[in-house]
C-alpha cells in the first residue's frame, strides 16, 4: 500500500516537473522569438567609410549616420519638413531671419546635454572652410543665441535651400568639433548619436551593430538591434537574403536579377516581400571637360548616341528604372521633361565624329595622327556597365579601356584632382533640387570640371528666388542645358527596391513608393522597422 502511495506520489511529481520543464521551454522559446523580432539584419554591399558628417559623403556613410544623427528639422513622408532636433522653426518675411527652438532636455546617447552652442558650432563646422558642404551655408552671416533653448541664424541674403540642407546638418558636441582637427579622430568610429540608434561595434569589412537610443528624444526605434552586414559582392547578398541570414537589403534590378538566378526564379520568391521606391540616383558617363576631346560637345554627342541606354537598363537592372535625360529625377518638383532627348543611332554618333573632324580609317578614329581612345575608370558596383559601355563603343570603332577601383582610390586620387578621361559614377538627388555643390564651377562634386558662368548664374538664381515657381523656371533652364551640353551621358535611373523576408513592417510610409525616399536612402524609415 505504501508502494502505491510512492508511485503515486512520484508520479504526480514527474507530471508537475514536465509541466514545469514545458512552461520554462515555452517561455525560453517565447524569449528566444522576442529577441529575434527586437533584431533586424540589414545586408549592404557598402561599408562606411567615416561616421564624421563632414568627411563621409559617400553612399555607405550617409546611410549609416542615418541611424545615428539628426538635423534641426527632418523630411516627413510626404518630402515636407518637419520639426527635429527643433520643437518648431519660423523664417522671417524677408527670408534673412531663422528662429529654432530646440526640444527640452535634449540628450546625446551617452547622456551628455545637446546645448544651443552645440547647434551653433554645428552650424559654423558646416560653413566652415574644412566642409564640402560650405557652398550650402556661405549665406549665414551670424548665428546668435537666446537663453538655453533658442537659436537665431540670420543670413546675408536670402537662401531658398537653407531650411532642406539644415535637415542634412548633423549636431555634434561643441567640446568635439572645435578639437584641433575638428573631431575626427573622434567621430570617424565613434559618432555621438542624437538619433533613434547609436553605433555599439563596428568590425571593419564583417559588420555594424546599432543599438536602440535609449536617450532619443522621440519615439523609441521599433526595433532593440540592427545589425549592418558587409556583403559587397550582389550574388553572395542574394544567397545570404535566400537562406534567411539577411533580413532585408536595399537593392536594384542586378541584385533583384542576381536573387533569382541564384535560388532558381520566382518559383523561389514567394516568400518574399519587394518594395519598390521611384529612384533619385542617376548613373552616368561623366567626362573630364579639361581634357580634349572630352571638351567638345560633338564628342560627348557621339558617345551619348553609341550606347543604348534603353538595353542596359532593360538587361542590367530588369527594367527597374527609368532612361533620365538629366539628373532631375521625375519625382522632384523641378523636373522638366521638355529638354533634348538623346536616341540610340550608331549610324549619328558617327555623324558626330566626323562633325568633330575625325576620320574613320580601318578600326579606329583618327585625327592629326592620333587614335580615338578613352580610358573609363569606374568601381566595383558599375564594372558591368562600363564593359557593357565599352562594347557598345567598340561597336563603332572608339578604343576603350576600363579600369575598376576602389571607391575612395578613385574619387580621391583620379576624379578630384582631374586623373581621368571619363568614369561611371553616380549621383543621388535630394528632396531640394538646389545643385550648386555638383554643377557650379567651383563645386566640391563637380568632378566633371564644368565651367559655365550661365549655369552658376541659373545656381544663383535658383537659391535666390523668392517663390518655388520662379526656382521651377530656373531649373528647367539648367536641364535644358544639361541635356544639351551633355557633360555627363545619363545612362539610367534605377528604381530603389528594399527586398525583405516578408516579416519587416515599416519599409515605407505614406506616399513613399510613388515620392521616394530622401537620397534613395533605405535609412530613412529605420525607426519604423519591426519583425512581426
Amino acid at each position: 500500500m505504501r508502494t502505491g502511495r510512492k508511485a503515486v506520489c512520484l508520479a504526480l511529481s514527474l507530471v508537475a516537473l514536465n509541466a514545469c520543464a514545458s512552461k520554462d521551454l515555452a517561455l525560453v522559446k517565447e524569449k528566444e522569438k522576442e529577441k529575434e523580432q527586437s533584431q533586424i539584419v540589414l545586408g549592404m554591399i557598402w561599408e562606411p567609410i567615416s561616421f564624421n558628417p563632414l568627411r563621409g559623403i559617400d553612399a555607405g556613410s550617409y546611410c549609416a549616420s542615418s541611424f545615428v544623427y539628426e538635423g534641426l528639422v527632418k523630411f516627413d513622408d510626404s518630402m515636407q519638413l518637419v520639426p527635429g532636433l527643433a520643437e518648431s522653426f519660423s523664417v522671417s518675411p524677408d527670408g534673412l531671419t531663422y528662429k529654432f527652438v530646440l526640444r527640452p532636455g535634449l540628450k546625446y546617447h551617452n547622456g551628455s546635454p545637446l546645448t544651443v552652442e552645440d547647434v551653433k558650432q554645428s552650424l559654423l563646422a558646416g560653413a566652415g572652410q574644412y566642409s564640402p558642404f560650405r557652398g550650402d551655408y556661405r549665406d549665414i552671416e551670424t548665428v546668435k543665441l537666446v537663453g538655453d533653448r533658442q537659436v537665431v541664424v540670420n543670413l546675408s541674403r536670402p537662401c531658398q535651400p537653407l531650411l532642406s540642407r539644415l535637415a542634412e546638418l548633423r549636431i555634434l558636441p561643441a567640446a568635439v568639433i572645435n578639437q584641433s582637427d575638428h573631431g575626427n579622430s573622434v567621430l570617424a568610429r565613434e559618432p555621438i548619436a542624437t538619433g533613434p540608434y547609436y553605433l555599439k561595434s563596428w568590425l571593419a569589412g564583417r559588420y555594424l551593430v546599432f543599438e536602440r537610443n535609449s536617450n532619443y528624444w522621440g519615439k523609441a526605434a521599433a526595433s532593440q538591434r540592427i545589425i549592418w552586414r558587409v556583403i559587397p559582392d550582389k550574388m553572395a547578398l542574394a544567397a545570404a537574403l535566400a537562406r534567411g541570414e539577411v533580413d532585408l537589403a536595399p537593392a536594384d534590378g542586378r541584385l533583384w536579377q542576381c536573387f533569382l538566378a541564384k535560388v532558381g526564379g520566382d518559383r523561389s520568391t514567394a516568400k518574399l516581400q519587394v518594395d519598390s521606391f521611384r529612384g533619385g540616383r542617376t548613373v552616368y558617363l561623366g567626362f573630364n571637360l579639361e581634357r580634349s576631346p572630352w571638351s567638345e560637345l560633338a564628342v560627348r554627342q557621339a558617345f551619348a548616341c553609341a550606347i543604348d541606354r534603353g538595353a542596359i537598363l532593360k538587361t542590367l537592372y530588369a527594367g527597374f528604372g527609368t532612361i533620365p535625360d538629366t539628373d532631375f529625377p521625375e519625382t522632384s518638383w523641378a523636373f522638366f521633361d521638355g529638354v533634348r532627348k538623346v536616341s540610340y543611332s550608331p549610324k549619328q554618333a558617327k555623324t558626330y565624329l566626323e562633325k568633330a573632324g575625325f576620320v574613320h580609317r580601318g578600326k579606329s578614329w583618327v585625327r592629326n595622327g592620333e587614335t580615338l581612345a578613352i580610358k573609363i575608370m569606374t568601381i566595383k558596383d558599375f564594372d558591368e556597365m562600363a564593359q557593357v559601355v565599352a562594347d557598345y563603343l567598340a561597336r563603332i570603332d572608339i578604343v576603350c579601356e576600363v579600369e575598376v577601383l576602389e571607391y575612395s582610390a578613385l574619387r580621391r586620387s583620379f576624379m578630384q584632382k582631374g586623373r581621368f578621361d571619363a568614369v561611371i559614377w553616380s549621383r543621388s538627388f535630394g528632396p531640394d533640387p538646389e545643385s550648386t555643390m555638383v554643377w557650379s564651377s567651383k563645386g566640391p562634386l563637380n568632378f566633371c570640371r564644368l565651367q559655365s558662368q550661365q549655369v552658376d548664374d541659373w545656381l544663383k538664381q535658383g537659391r535666390l528666388a523668392a517663390s518655388q515657381e520662379e526656382r521651377k523656371i530656373v531649373y528647367a533652364s539648367l536641364q535644358g542645358y544639361l541635356a544639351e551640353n551633355l557633360p555627363w551621358v545619363f545612362m539610367v535611373r534605377p528604381d530603389l527596391i528594399v527586398v525583405s523576408n516578408g516579416k519587416i513592417e515599416g519599409i515605407q510610409k505614406g506616399r513613399q513608393i510613388f515620392a521616394g525616399l530622401p537620397w534613395d536612402n533605405i535609412a530613412t524609415n529605420a525607426a519604423f522597422w519591426r519583425s512581426r
